[in-house]
């Protein structure tokens, strides 16, 4: 696996962010994030696209795409497309069908690459329907990137769930979880991560933990470190 962190580790923005990994971290995967793509967060990125374009020769990127995804969008995966390696998206919540989702991703998947874009499992009440709706598709199921720290706040066994998409996840969101709180830290000590261990061991992929401070990254670097 190649471990990943968010581009908010410490205080500050994209660049910073780098910058700071650069010089005090062996980390050379990020993930780029755009929960929200408003005015302020567009501004940010045209003042350092150049920046990053430029950082792309010393690390690798995903970006993770806004909560919900309009057409409009296109404008920051068109920026993204010729440095960033994937692009994480949320299903919507559940409707009658799931067709304008479909057909907005199938459409950047022929434009900017078929398997780059992966349906992360936000819930899985909303994950399944849109899931489905891509079994139509003639570019079929797209990749998928497995929320770990999701599946234990739904309950879900994690080791079931990862084997039975093992085919097509490409990237894993791990964060751990306490009283009913996820994107906590976690030490490799956890019941879930021990029963995890033989997917780790064999997982080619990205393992992006999923934390926003670089004092909380520590242990659970620590523990995935070894895979």
């Amino acid at each position: 696996m190649t471990l990943s962190v968010p581009s908010y580790v410490i205080p500050g923005t994209y660049l910073e962010n780098l910058q700071w990994l650069e010089a005090n971290s062996a980390i050379r995967h990020v993930e780029l994030l755009f929960f929200i793509f408003d005015e302020e967060a567009s501004t940010l990125l045209s003042r350092e696209l150049a920046g990053l374009r430029e950082y792309s020769e010393a690390f690798r990127f995903t970006a993770h795409l806004p909560d919900r995804l309009v057409p409009g969008h296109e404008r920051l995966v068109e920026n993204l497309a010729g440095f960033v390696d994937a692009f994480v998206t949320h299903p919507p919540p559940p409707v009658k069908d799931q067709s304008d989702f479909v057909s907005l991703i199938n459409a950047w998947r022929r434009r900017y690459g078929v398997d780059r874009f992966l349906l992360e499992n936000t819930r899985l009440s909303w994950f399944e329907p849109t899931d489905s709706a891509f079994l139509d598709s003639t570019l079929g199921s797209p990749h998928v990137c497995a929320d770990l720290g999701h599946l234990l706040l739904e309950g879900v066994d994690p080791v079931t769930w990862t084997g039975h998409y093992a085919d097509r996840i490409t990237e894993i969101h791990l964060h751990g979880l306490s009283e009913g709180r996820d994107h906590v830290s976690f030490n490799g000590s956890e019941e879930w991560f021990n029963r995890m261990e033989p997917f780790f061991r064999i997982f080619q992929g990205i393992a992006e933990i999923e934390l926003f401070s670089w004092a909380d990254l520590q242990p659970a670097l620590l523990a995935l470190g070894r895979f």
